[in-house]
């Protein structure tokens, strides 16, 4: 049809009525129905995977509350371990443990002050004595609950129970009490002949504040905790509470793990809810997207004439500009819009290129303050005083493990706080090592063999401080503990030409070909386009040693799935002679 018309009669002004009938109305047409036929997939798949994300984003809130639950209880526990502090049935409090309960009523009020998800801690012995971080509670009320007998009969069970009132928490009565969920399990205490304990830590209800309330309640998802141990409903959010007694009949049941083999979150995603929020958006997105078609082929068809020679020569001068010529041909209207805009661009043009040089030195600088924020780290000269103090007892009760454990503790906490330079060399480092690995035995025993493989004239090169722990504790979660007996770890060091080659090799369950995808993917990332909130483990050591060496170094893994897995830590070879 275009070719039909005359060269005298063709105008730019036609050809763009014609361009823009195709191109505006055409595929007005053809995404309206696309969008209209795709609504069901639309909610099958991105709107219940975006609420499976917020489903799982509960997950990963409520696990975070359940694990510092555990965090503190394991504390408390070796507290009491540590002190050996027990009350039985057939003995009195001794003079000589009254410092000790004392000392663990303050630790108790710390933990509690630092954790603002606790309402209360309590540890209770078998003689009904309880220490609490609570300055006054009533006994008698604690002692008389069902979760108290439960829990002296399941012992090494974790047992939680539902919201109740902590009427106990107070020494005299009172109108209101904080609600709290519960969290308690029995333990027997070593060397101590059978003696038994129980923890108790009181939750906050306002810590699952959020996930009672969440959104507005014509978003919010129905989800409760189960207790799948004792098939009981611990907690609930407030849409739920309306949900059940009316469940929607296209109803999608999710399940997400919160506690292994104990609680879980129970989640339903009602489709027919969202298809009536869709049918709404379906018309009014179709209006939209008609208006915006009408309002833009009559602008263009009213600025094409007058826009159209100076846009595109300002569109040349941009092509060129992106190729680097930063003087390019400027060109002119008489429109005081288009002017203001080329005017503008000429100016951005002008201080982008003065800016420049000032660019690459905030890059420089934007490395150097990633990696400090990656090697920064609490210089806790306390704690290893502290470990010298307890080996100190440790030796005088005659208990030559702990004191030994001990030991190694604390010279893993000098080797941090005893030299703060970015760099040490390979034997130092293997040092720190071996005592890591001394501990690592106390866990282990003879169950994993450690074979080191080092050349001496090696042991002199210049290493970055703190690049072999990650590694080979990653070695010890994701593949020794999980083979248990039978386990073995080698540390491989050789120089190849003007490179150190660091291979750590375990005969772990290897990893999986897509994990070991991903994972080789991760270490190939260039360090100017991930930040430091972005990595942990092995992806940290690999961004430092790019930051520090360059991306010519770093780290590669392999794996042969159910044999073993091999990370090997490349850096240049130098020694304290030519290191700078």
């Amino acid at each position: 049809m275009i070719n039909k018309i005359s060269s005298s009669n063709r105008t730019i002004r036609k050809d763009l009525i014609i361009l823009l009938s195709l191109s505006i109305i055409l595929p007005f047409l053809l995404i309206t129905a696309l969008y209209i036929s795709n609504v069901k997939r639309i909610i099958d798949n991105d709107v219940i995977s975006y609420q499976q994300a917020i489903i799982k984003q509960s997950q990963n809130n409520l696990q975070s509350i359940f694990d510092s639950m555990k965090i503190a209880q394991r504390a408390t526990l070796g507290k009491i371990i540590t002190d050996f502090i027990t009350v039985s049935h057939d003995s009195q409090l001794q003079k000589g443990d009254v410092e000790k309960v004392k000392d663990l009523f303050e630790y108790l009020s710390v933990i509690d002050d630092a954790n603002p998800y606790i309402n209360g801690l309590y540890v209770i012995f078998e003689s009904d004595y309880i220490v609490s971080s609570r300055n006054g509670i009533r006994g008698e009320y604690l002692l008389n609950r069902d979760w108290i007998s439960d829990a002296w009969s399941r012992q090494d069970s974790e047992i939680f129970t539902g919201v109740h009132s902590a009427e106990y928490n107070v020494a005299v009565v009172r109108k209101e009490y904080d609600s709290v969920l519960t969290y308690i399990q029995a333990f027997e205490m070593p060397q101590k002949k059978g003696a038994k304990i129980l923890l108790q830590i009181d939750i906050e209800v306002s810590a699952f504040q959020d996930f009672i309330n969440g959104t507005e309640n014509n978003e919010q998802i129905p989800m409760f905790i189960m207790d799948q141990s004792r098939e009981t409903v611990l907690l609930e959010n407030s849409i739920y509470n309306e949900y059940r007694n009316n469940p929607d009949i296209s109803e999608m049941e999710v399940l997400k793990e919160i506690k292994r083999d104990q609680l879980y979150l129970y989640a339903y995603i009602r489709k027919d809810k969202i298809l009536s929020h869709f049918s709404s958006a379906i018309l009014g997105t179709t209006l939209i997207i008609s208006l915006i078609v009408l309002i833009s082929f009559f602008m263009a068809l009213f600025f094409s004439r007058t826009i159209t020679a100076p846009l595109h020569e300002l569109y040349i001068s941009m092509q060129s500009v992106g190729q680097g010529d930063f003087s390019p041909q400027y060109p002119t209207t008489q429109y005081k819009e288009l002017a203001y805009l080329i005017n503008r661009f000429q100016t951005m043009v002008s201080e982008v290129d003065s800016l420049i040089d000032t660019v690459v030195k905030k890059e420089n600088e934007t490395a150097e303050a990633k990696l400090h924020a990656l090697q920064a780290k609490i210089n806790p000269h306390f704690l290893y005083n502290t470990l010298d103090v307890i080996r100190g007892l440790a030796m005088a009760e005659g208990n030559k493990d702990i004191s030994d454990m001990t030991l190694s503790l604390s010279r893993l906490f000098r080797y941090n706080v005893g030299n703060l330079a970015e760099f040490t060399n390979l034997g130092e480092e293997l040092e720190y090592i071996h005592n890591y690995l001394q501990i690592q035995k106390f866990r282990f025993g003879d169950r994993i063999t450690v074979d080191f493989t080092v050349p001496p004239e090696l042991e002199h090169a210049q290493i970055t401080r703190f690049l072999l722990q990650p590694v080979i504790e990653n070695a010890f979660k994701y593949g020794l503990e999980i083979r248990g007996k039978g386990g073995f770890l080698k540390i491989q060091v050789q120089r190849e030409e003007e490179t150190l080659v660091i291979s750590v090799l375990d005969n772990g369950p290897g990893i999986e070909p897509e994990k070991l995808s991903l994972l080789r993917k991760s270490f190939d990332l260039d360090p100017r386009q991930t930040t430091v909130k972005e990595t942990h483990g092995l992806d940290n050591v690999n961004l430092r040693i790019k930051m520090i060496y360059g991306n010519a170094f770093g780290l590669s893994v392999d794996s042969n799935k159910n044999l073993w897995t091999k990370i090997n830590i490349k850096i240049p070879f130098i020694t304290e002679q030519n290191h700078v």
